[in-house]
């Protein structure tokens, strides 16, 4: 697994500037804060862990509204820049370079953790999921949303419904999102990743229950009401969800 971290951790590395490039759209965070709010607790004073922030999108948003943030994230480059993108609510924010698996803070600290498109990229996602049950608080949720984003590298199904989406964007003038240099390096590494060979979410809400988690809810729908429509039609076939979980021992 330390070989596969460190191509990880490489390629991130690499696409981390480009990566974040129209990420902070405004009406893109009005939809995802909209979301966030509506399902968090009513206090302001929570503690919040946004595990593989990236370039800072949820903490950065949730920091400008007052909230206390700890980001972390496997790429010191990525930290950056979303230190970059903080500004002046990086005062809000604690930065922390550390592995989404191996979290190293002490059991029950944190009231919400959030994640975007951090799971799939884990090579053991179920030790993942048992540490962020141990970090959060007894009541505290989880809100990860991601999708099968590989699934058609082993799926017949999802590799002609992948094809579609590309014919979709051509059709549609826009810009294709896995039109870029290194696109072949990441499906290389996600052979190797075990999300790629699962039906998501399904896998997921196994994976829940056997780190502990309890009243588990899955959003299939939420792709509907976050993503752009340009995203609509780059990813059509691989719609996004929302996976909702509660820590209670």
């Amino acid at each position: 697994m330390e070989a596969l971290m460190r191509q990880i951790e490489e390629y991130w590395s690499r696409r981390a500037e480009s990566f974040a490039e129209g990420m902070f759209e405004p009406l893109s965070v009005r939809r995802w804060l909209n979301v966030l709010l509506r399902e968090f607790p009513q206090e302001r004073d929570i503690k919040i862990l946004d595990i593989g922030t990236g370039p800072g999108f949820f903490a950065v948003s949730l920091a400008k509204l007052g909230y206390q943030v700890t980001a972390v994230d496997y790429t010191e480059r990525m930290l950056d820049i979303a230190r970059e993108n903080a500004g002046d609510a990086a005062g809000n924010i604690s930065f922390r370079l550390m592995d989404a698996q191996k979290l190293d803070f002490e059991d029950n600290c944190f009231d919400v953790i959030v994640t975007r498109n951090v799971t799939w990229n884990l090579p053991d996602p179920q030790r993942a999921y048992s540490e962020w049950f141990r970090v959060l608080k007894n009541g505290g949720m989880l809100l990860n949303f991601d999708a099968g984003w590989y699934e058609y590298l082993f799926d017949g199904e999802k590799a002609a419904g992948f094809k579609q989406d590309r014919d979709n964007v051509a059709k549609n003038g826009m810009r294709d999102h896995n039109d870029y240099d290194e696109a072949w390096k990441m499906e290389e590494i996600s052979r190797k990743l075990a999300m790629s060979r699962f039906h998501r979410p399904d896998i997921d809400l196994s994976m829940l229950m056997q780190a502990g988690f309890s009243r588990i809810t899955v959003d299939t729908d939420i792709w509907r009401e976050v993503w752009s429509k340009e995203e609509k039609v780059n990813y059509g076939s691989t719609p996004m969800f929302m996976l909702k979980a509660v820590k209670r021992r």
